[in-house]
């Protein structure tokens, strides 16, 4: 595999994930919504039940987008399976 095709996987991985962390973004959103309708039934446990998976959202987003800023800008970063070829070869 070229480097080249290494790298334009990984871009599109990296694609990937940023896609991913705006799905969970509107995910909020719409929790938010939620979060008025159940205040509004005062279904306050709902409510803490809602407000514990808005946290770990937003912990997996902020996760998410930290590996992809540390990773994304290393120029070295990729798979190879050449080793792994030529090891099948002998």
């Amino acid at each position: 595999m070229s480097n080249q095709g290494a790298t334009i996987r990984l871009e599109q991985r990296f694609a990937l994930l940023r896609e991913i962390v705006a799905c969970y973004r509107i995910r909020l959103e719409v929790m938010e919504q939620e979060v008025v309708e159940l205040f509004t039934a005062n279904q306050l446990t709902a409510i803490s039940a809602c407000m514990s998976e808005k946290q770990r959202i937003q912990t997996r987003i902020n996760r998410l987008e930290t590996f992809i800023e540390q990773w994304e800008q290393r120029g070295d970063v990729g798979i190879t399976h050449e080793n792994k070829r030529e090891y099948l070869n002998t």
